[in-house]
């Protein structure tokens, strides 16, 4: 019977060996399970934030709890249509969005569990992005808006949720989505979005220029050294972080589970493993990325701890929106220099900044500003 366990034990370390590599873990903060974004459609950042709110929920003694992400998509499309008709057609209309949108919309109407929002996704490929892009554009077609098109827009946005609940019941108590937010004391005044930027001022805030931003969030902007420490300090005290960033060069892989810059930009996806040799980055090397648009904003994920590969690497611990894909069932393991080069922006509880550059930031307004 020993024998027998002993083998069992062997064949599952064997096995856990082969669907990825070893990482010592150094912390790895509390998140609730891996979701499956096409669910709803392509819609990462509503996902990637509901998953920092439901660890900040987590970190506070609030319990485990599951986000609608379709309630933020649902008001992400009514700010959207606003802003596009507002400003004639001269802006995007698509999926994209950004943590700020999540804030704003917790700030302003609150949030809901799931899955009292959910978007009927199945009947169309794309989800109903074209079809509410197609009628804004037939809005500014005509040298006037109609008076009621927002009634129109609005009757057809709804037409596309087959679960839209303005009042629930959670728990065995009754709520709207304002008194769901006070309930959890979620003080969204607390949340700022960072970056890491030469174009402009440092310890200063500015419009993060990327066409996701169509509700012109500001950003707090600070050195990469600083950067690099506010994102550690913050996993070591227990919060996590919302990563924007880029995940379309060399050296990310979905299949190993692994986010790498390799020296060698040809290298074989089969090839790329924790270890390899990778390119330093500094703090010019990443702006001319970013202004060569190498560097674009791609996906949104949530940053969760921090491991070390056998060398003694450093590693962000990423849960992704995808599904349980690749060998670390829906994580992934970033290295430094991958996040240094390709991040966008992180979000965090600005409580969990390191007190020298909290100085720094100190009287700066919050990281969102109202869409037109």
């Amino acid at each position: 019977m020993k024998v027998l366990l002993i083998l069992v034990l062997i064949l599952k370390t064997i096995c856990a060996h082969a669907q990825g590599e070893d990482f010592k873990v150094v912390i790895q903060n509390p998140a609730t399970s891996v979701k499956f974004q096409m669910e709803s459609g392509q819609f990462c950042w509503s996902y990637a934030t509901c998953s920092f709110l439901e660890s900040e929920l987590i970190r506070i003694g609030k319990g485990e709890h599951d986000l609608s992400e379709d309630y933020f998509i649902y008001h992400g499309f009514i700010d959207k249509a606003f802003n596009y008709v507002l400003r004639q057609g001269y802006t995007g209309f698509k999926n994209g969005g950004l943590a700020h949108d999540v804030i704003r919309t917790v700030n302003e109407k609150g949030v809901v569990p799931a899955p009292y929002y959910k978007i009927d996704h199945t009947p169309y490929t794309k989800g109903p992005t074209p079809i509410l892009a197609n009628h804004v554009k037939t809005v500014i077609s005509e040298d006037l808006a109609p008076q009621n098109w927002q009634k129109h827009y609005l009757a057809l946005l709804d037409s596309y949720f087959f679960k839209r609940a303005d009042s629930f019941t959670y728990k065995d108590k009754t709520f709207t989505s304002k008194t769901f937010a006070k309930h959890f004391e979620l003080d969204c005044n607390n949340y700022s979005s960072i970056t890491s930027f030469t174009h402009h001022p440092f310890y200063e805030e500015f419009i993060l220029e990327i066409p996701d931003n169509y509700a012109n969030g500001s950003y707090l902007n600070v050195p990469l050294n600083d950067f690099i420490q506010i994102v550690d300090s913050s996993l070591m005290k227990g919060y996590t972080l919302v990563w924007d960033g880029c995940i379309s060069g060399n050296g990310y892989s979905n299949d190993k589970g692994l986010a790498m810059l390799p020296v060698n930009r040809y290298i074989k996806e089969q090839n790329l493993n924790s270890e390899i040799k990778e390119n330093e980055v500094n703090q010019q090397k990443r702006q001319i990325a970013f202004e060569s648009l190498q560097t674009t904003d791609d996906h949104l994920m949530h940053i969760i701890g921090i491991a070390l590969n056998v060398n003694g690497k450093k590693f962000y611990i990423i849960k992704d929106s995808g599904g349980e894909y690749g060998p670390y069932k829906g994580y992934l393991y970033m290295s430094e220099e991958y996040f240094k080069m390709n991040t966008i922006s992180i979000t965090l509880n600005k409580i969990s900044l390191p007190e020298s550059i909290a100085d720094k930031l100190k009287n700066k307004k919050p990281a969102y500003d109202k869409p037109l």
